[in-house]
């Protein structure tokens, strides 16, 4: 058994802290809220470095075989905060000392490699419900179908983000493929030209925060529904193996795709090549995209085979849970070296 402490602000925005990797290490890693009985604090973001640091020192130094792991599941708190991405074991200086200690993000660990399904996805039951109708809807309409319902959309494109502008959101390390890319998002949002165009998210619109509603999820794709011809849907982040929600909304909603990748991305192996449009540039600068561009008939046709695919995936209830099973493995394993 593995006793582990989640720690600081951001301690319910780590693996253990949702119910369904929860359940599958609950004979193999127990929370614990005594540092006592702790073999491990986990903290979840490098600001709580900046906000416990001493804390976190003294903490250590009382018990000596106490370890600090660095567990972040989003890589734009690795590279608009944390000023090493890279290194899977770092130190840092607080007024009492050096605090050492191990990170397990998307660059130091295979973990958050998926084989099918990405690891978002995974952490809540409601993202994968909420898109089997949509998609067994979707995985019927042929590339006539869409090439109508592209023609006929209320929007020519959709954008729900928050607008960023700072240079802190825009990190960039071209050598390992890995640029936030937040401003871009952001800029590209502006210079897009239509004649129906939805802005909104922080920043754009005065709406409280989406993730304010009961369910952020389902009104995001209720909003959006068979309503746009483009659905943006870049990440924060552009690192090899991430891939959120954000491209599996825009196909459930019935829109295509505007992302961000380079050619050993994951999102090629876990959605597929067609159906999306692909900005990839390795000097990211956002283009004045013309969303009133009809969609060609072959890029109905991929696109409909990809909503096939799609609805496949997530008809597919053991999808989810052999990627469950791998990922709390994975996890546990990177725990248990951790302590060796």
């Amino acid at each position: 058994m593995i006793e582990v402490l989640p720690f600081g602000a951001f301690r319910n925005r780590q693996p253990l802290a949702y119910a369904p990797i929860a359940r599958r290490l609950a004979g193999d890693v127990t929370l614990v809220s005594d540092p006592s009985q702790a073999r491990l604090v986990l903290i979840s973001h490098h600001k709580d470095l900046e906000l416990f640091g001493s804390d976190l020192w003294r903490m250590l130094a009382a018990r000596p075989g106490l370890r600090l792991v660095l567990l972040s599941e989003e890589p734009m708190w690795d590279t608009c905060w944390a000023p090493d991405p890279f290194s899977r074991y770092q130190s840092f200086m607080t007024a009492a000392g050096p605090l050492p200690y191990a990170v397990l993000n998307h660059q130091t660990s295979a973990m958050w490699r998926a084989d099918r399904i990405p690891y978002f996805l995974l952490t809540d039951p409601r993202y994968i419900a909420h898109y089997r109708p949509l998609f067994d809807r979707n995985a019927g309409m042929r590339a006539s179908d869409w090439l109508a319902q592209f023609r006929n959309a209320a929007l020519d494109a959709a954008f729900l983000s928050e607008k960023r502008t700072l240079p802190r959101h825009s990190p960039a390390w071209p050598a390992q493929e890995i640029w936030g890319l937040s401003v871009y998002r952001s800029i590209f949002t502006r210079r897009c030209k239509g004649d129906s165009l939805l802005r909104a998210g922080r920043g754009w619109t005065e709406a409280p925060p989406r993730q304010d509603l009961p369910d952020w999820h389902a009104d995001k794709l209720a909003q959006l529904d068979l309503r746009c011809r483009y659905i943006s849907s870049f990440e924060n982040t552009h690192q090899r193996d991430y891939v959120s929600e954000k491209i599996f909304d825009a196909f459930a909603a019935g829109g295509v795709p505007l992302y961000f990748a380079a050619p050993d991305h994951a999102v090629h192996r876990l959605v597929g090549a067609g159906g999306w449009l692909n900005f990839f540039a390795r000097a990211p600068e956002a283009p004045v995209f013309d969303a009133c561009t009809p969609v060609s008939l072959a890029d109905a046709a991929a696109y409909a085979a990809t909503q096939t695919r799609l609805a496949r995936l997530f008809a597919d209830p053991g999808a989810a849970e052999a990627e469950l099973d791998r990922f709390a493995a994975a996890l546990l394993a990177e725990l248990g070296r951790l302590l060796q």
